[in-house]
């Protein structure tokens, strides 16, 4: 737990210091990027998320997964590097050849350098994800934060002086003629830093590709790649599709609001960083099933503490992230928003039954549950009642695929959570929030004092591990 809590900082260093940075220049973007041009954005990021999830084909787990065999960890690295290799390449040169077309196709016709700019950062992201990986699995956070870390400062020096500094004479003679091309760019700049960076541990691939640990790679994979498309789904098919479905204003607005939600991804994804080769470390071990309960049950208290201090300090939060009021016709989601994500990462921590078991194809059929639950809702009511449904839409898949597990993992490898407890904190949570933000109109003092009494409660049911750890 220890060992767990230390590299889960210090991923969270490499995880959250490079979107803080970023989640901070949101206001920069809001500034000086409109509302319809913040809808190109928010589609064209929301669609390469797509693309990654294609082009590293569950590759990142399948390779923490296979590495736990001693006979096979240096054909894992290897095979799998050279696979991704693969697929980026081809994804990079058919963008290069059909570039006008694929801009014509997706709305772009005005800006089909748009296009290239994303399949190089497609194709220098999906190089990095083995060589990240393999600095996670030798236990090398300090090393994997550091590189992220300069990645996202590189991107953000480009970005400020595109914006701040550097002409728009001179920009525009390198294809960037609208504002909202200088993200574009920067990120591209980053993306290439990151293959630099890394190149030592690249330099330590061996040109071999092991047949049949590779068919036994894919068909471990591939219901995880399917599993990550509709966790994309989930989280990106709403900004995907308003661009198209309704107006850019709001599109736009709600993309500006929802990247204040992502205080409460940040710490998610940090967790997920160390969690998941901790995971797999500990599935030969004995008490594996009571650490897994242990692990879930501290993530889903500290974590709705989290939740909940976001909610509680939206109305300063709001004005300091997002200065252009013309973006706030959509902050009511962002309550809704941060709640999902907690769900979500509850449901990151029960979906380790079906890891750890094989049974990776039980985790599809999960995560394809919560995505048709959001493409048909998105699809059938966000024309007729706007963005607001797409935040309802995200909640609730989450919280389908979060009961989906729990019950589904109780039967095919049964962890003995203390389940009331989780759910008495859930319900906590969605009342408190309920009472700050709707009742006292996300009052700042109401608020934070209600985000104490939250606290409270949390601690004291915990007393007992809590007096435990400072006694030590």
């Amino acid at each position: 737990m220890k060992k767990l809590l230390n590299e889960t900082i210090i991923y969270g260093i490499g995880a959250i210091l490079p979107r803080i940075i970023i989640f901070i220049l949101n206001p920069l973007y809001i500034h000086h990027i409109s509302t319809d041009e913040f809808a190109q954005f928010t589609n064209l990021y929301a669609m390469i998320s797509f693309v990654n999830i294609i082009l590293t084909f569950g590759f990142e787990t399948a390779y923490f997964r296979f590495s736990s065999e001693d006979e096979n960890r240096e054909k894992t690295f290897n095979t799998s590097f050279w696979f991704l290799a693969g697929t980026s390449t081809l994804f990079l040169l058919l963008c290069l050849v059909f570039n006008q077309p694929l801009a014509t196709q997706l709305g772009y016709t005005k800006n089909p350098e748009f296009i290239k700019w994303f399949a190089w950062i497609a194709f220098f992201d999906t190089l990095c994800v083995i060589p990240f990986a393999w600095l996670r699995y030798h236990n090398k956070p300090v090393k994997y934060s550091l590189i992220r870390v300069l990645q996202s400062l590189v991107q953000t020096v480009v970005v400020v002086a595109l914006f701040l500094y550097i002409p728009a004479e001179i920009s525009e003679k390198f294809g960037m003629e609208e504002k909202v091309s200088y993200p574009f760019y920067s990120n591209l700049v980053g993306s290439l830093i990151g293959v630099l960076m890394l190149l030592p541990i690249i330099l330590k691939v061996k040109f071999e590709f092991a047949k049949d640990l590779f068919l036994r790679m894919i068909s471990y994979s591939w219901p995880i790649m399917v599993a990550g498309f509709a966790f994309m789904v989930n989280e990106n098919f709403d900004k995907a599709i308003q661009y198209y479905m309704i107006d850019e204003r709001d599109a736009g607005a709600y993309g500006g609001c929802y990247k204040l939600a992502v205080l409460m991804t940040l710490f998610v994804t940090a967790y997920r960083m160390g969690i998941e080769p901790f995971f797999f470390k500990q599935m030969q071990n004995e008490n594996a099933k009571l650490t897994y309960a242990k692990v879930t049950e501290y993530f889903t208290f500290f974590a709705s503490i989290v939740a909940m201090g976001i909610i509680a300090n939206i109305s300063w939060l709001k004005t300091l992230f997002i200065p252009n009021q013309s973006y706030w016709t959509a902050i009511d989601i962002i309550p809704i928003i941060v709640i999902a994500n907690l769900c979500f990462g509850i449901y990151y921590n029960l979906s380790t039954w079906y890891k750890v078991t094989d049974r990776t194809k039980i985790g599809t059929v999960i995560s394809w549950a919560g995505a048709l639950l959001t493409i048909v809702l998105n699809l059938v009511l966000l024309k007729k009642f706007g963005f607001m449904v797409s935040a309802w839409t995200t909640l609730g898949a989450y919280f389908l695929m979060m009961v989906m597990s729990y019950f589904l993992g109780q039967k095919y490898y049964p962890i003995p959570y203390r389940i009331k407890r989780i759910s008495l904190c859930l319900i906590l949570l969605a009342a408190f929030s309920f009472v700050s933000y709707q009742l006292f109109d996300a009052n700042f003092w109401i608020g934070n004092a209600l985000f104490i009494i939250f606290t409270g409660i949390i601690i004291y049911s915990e007393k007992d591990f809590v007096l435990n750890k400072i006694k030590k």
